[in-house]
């Protein structure tokens, strides 16, 4: 009887450990999607409302596993009133969620269903300002098995009653919104939806506040339920996450499901897995009575570090199998290509290479390269200690313009230059100019001739090279737009139909606009708020392209300058109150200089800039969107 009794404690231990370590890697898991959304995705109605049920999420099972740790009464009892804080805020949520979802499939939230979204609220709010006092939940009981919990009242009955009729609502907006999906893909997602949707509810309730008397009796079956509870929990959770996730991003399919399970893998999988080997060796500390401080540590280290390189090894092989399909070999191309890139930095560094190999062949105290630039030319770098460098490449540069034919190994005014070219179709097209200082052509070896022709040919490679790269590149900024629209499109046609059929840049709403421009303002001259800016998508800024065969951040510039200059008054330029909305943004963004510097020249202070700035960006946001509606009206 004794070896029963034992065995039932020491599995009812397990069970408990099991059970703890579950519900602090619900808490991770949580919290790492709730950071992945709040960080990456659309701020939209469903993002928002999710990322509620997160919060509520983290504080429930986050205050359950903090709960056992503490052990004094008047910390137990605050826990266990954060753990209500979150329970209370769930149904509301959960509605305003469910509602949102049904929105998004062309019903919006109009008289029944928005009333009773206020009615939910305002329960909430009711049922929050009763939870510091005794009238929700009564006193902490802490000397019965199996955890601390608050005693029941009658107004906690009147709670749990709104809590399932909440949620009972919420699951009817989740089936016919199951109902209103036609394609098999947004079916199979709201399916995802709706199963995963039981796992924050089935893991938040308060079960020992009805079962408490139960829970004693059978504590092995309790911890059991609990670690089984606990589990579905977790998977539930996770599979939400995912059918939510193709709410809020305008990413293409496979980067959503690739960059979400790499988050999971490299944040929950990892602090979980960790957390329940280090627990398991603190309690098997506490059963041996031993001292396994340093085994803890290192076998908490160990595990992160061989988590990481193992997710860092297999993960590519386990997207490209699961998530990739038919575009695998694509995909691959272009996730090589940033390995492969020849940025200007690393041209310059390469060129430099190949001028300090060619003054050491040559004996030459410093060299220069100059590139062809558009109608100009650029120094590009230059190595050792030249003469009047500047004077040089500007006399070099005049030079070229004016159709000189350069030979190899020609002498020009003290420097011998050796011409940067390749034969396209029977034609010799000039890249650039390599410049050497002080060398008799006549006096050089065969062996330093053959030097000289192999490190030109590898300069003039490295030069194709960038160049064929800078075409991709204006290829690419033309692209970006026409496929964030596509994206955005797809996006919003995944579970919403007319979606597909929104306006590309929504005009309506000046304050987005204004926000848009203000960013393309802040990084005129380059910035990713520029570079990746929704105005890039606006008819006037394809039509720029077109007409002047100029690159899409250069059209938007263009735009941008249009709309300022159409704020400037006729006549001289002033520093008078007529001139003063042109004068702030010609002055900050076109030149450049600083705001003490901008208020003092126009004499107010830098808070009366920063509201008549303000104004000036509105009207060049006004402008844009005038501008645009003109375009498509036509």
């Amino acid at each position: 009887m004794q070896f029963v009794m034992d065995w039932q404690t020491s599995l009812q231990a397990v069970f408990k450990s099991i059970s703890d370590v579950l519900t602090a890697g619900i808490a991770i898991t949580s919290f790492s999607i709730l950071l992945f959304s709040i960080t990456f995705k659309l701020h939209d109605r469903v993002t928002n409302l999710f990322t509620m049920i997160l919060v509520c999420v983290v504080l429930i099972f986050g205050a359950d596993a903090f709960a056992t740790v503490y052990q004094r009464a008047e910390e137990l009892e605050i826990i266990l009133r954060i753990y209500w804080f979150g329970i209370i805020i769930l149904p509301a949520a959960y509605y305003q969620f469910s509602d949102a979802i049904l929105a998004m499939t062309g019903k919006p939230s109009r008289g029944k269903r928005k009333a009773f979204g206020v009615f939910f609220m305002f329960l909430s709010l009711f049922f929050l300002l009763t939870l510091p006092t005794e009238y929700l939940l009564g006193q902490l009981v802490v000397d019965q098995l199996p955890a601390p919990y608050l005693r029941r009242t009658l107004l906690s009955d009147i709670f749990i009653a709104y809590f399932i009729i909440a949620l009972v609502f919420s699951w009817y907006n989740l089936i016919r919104t199951l109902n209103r999906t036609i394609t098999p893909t947004s079916r199979r997602r709201m399916r995802y939806l709706v199963v995963g949707a039981v796992g924050p509810v089935i893991g938040s309730f308060p079960y020992l506040l009805f079962s408490s008397d139960f829970a004693a009796k059978e504590t092995l079956l309790f911890w059991f339920l609990s670690a089984l509870i606990n589990v579905l929990v977790g998977i539930l959770i996770v599979l939400i996450a995912y059918a939510v996730a193709f709410f809020g991003f305008t990413w293409p399919d496979r980067a959503i499901k690739s960059r979400l399970f790499r988050w999971l893998m490299r944040g929950p999988a990892v602090a979980s897995l960790t957390l329940a080997l280090t627990t398991m060796i603190r309690r098997l500390s506490d059963i041996v009575h031993m001292d396994l401080a340093a085994l803890e540590i290192l076998t908490m280290v160990s595990t992160i570090v061989l988590l990481e390189y193992l997710i860092t090894i297999f993960a590519p092989y386990w997207e490209r199998m699961f998530f990739y399909g038919a575009d695998r070999y694509e995909l691959e191309v272009i996730r090589t290509l940033e390995d492969r890139l020849l940025t200007r930095n690393d041209l310059i560094q390469f060129l430099e290479l190949i001028l300090a190999t060619l003054c050491d062949r040559l004996r030459t105290p410093g060299a220069f390269i100059i590139i062809k630039n558009g109608s100009g030319n650029d120094l590009l770098t230059k190595i050792g200690k030249i003469r009047s460098i500047d004077k040089k490449v500007k006399d070099l540069s005049k030079y070229i313009n004016q159709g000189a034919k350069l030979s190899h190994l020609q002498k020009w005014k003290g420097l011998c230059l050796i011409p940067l070219t390749y034969e396209e179709e029977n034609v010799e097209i000039l890249l650039g100019v390599i410049g050497i200082q002080s060398i008799r052509i006549s006096s050089l070896a065969e062996d330093q001739l053959k030097a000289i022709e192999r490190l030109i040919s590898r300069a003039v490679l490295a030069l194709r090279d960038r160049r064929r790269q800078e075409k991709l590149f204006i290829s690419l900024d033309i692209l970006t737009p026409q496929v964030s629209v596509i994206q955005n499109l797809m996006a919003a046609g995944r579970f919403d139909r007319p979606g597909v059929l929104d306006e590309e840049i929504p005009l309506s709403n000046k304050e987005v606009v204004f926000k848009w421009v203000k960013d393309a303002l802040a990084h005129l001259w380059g910035g990713p708020k520029f570079s990746s800016n929704p105005l890039l998508q606006l008819t006037i800024i394809q039509e720029h392209v077109e007409k002047s065969d100029e690159t899409v951040s250069n059209a938007l510039r263009e735009v941008l300058r249009e709309a300022i200059q159409y704020l400037k008054p006729q006549g001289d330029r002033q520093f008078t109150t007529e001139w003063i909305l042109y004068n702030i943004l010609n002055l900050k963004y076109l030149e450049g200089m600083k705001v003490k510097d901008i208020a003092r020249r126009l004499a107010i202070s830098e808070a009366d800039f920063y509201r008549k700035q303000r104004v000036a960006i509105s009207s060049v946001a006004s402008r844009i969107i005038e501008m645009e509606n003109e375009l498509r009206q036509t």
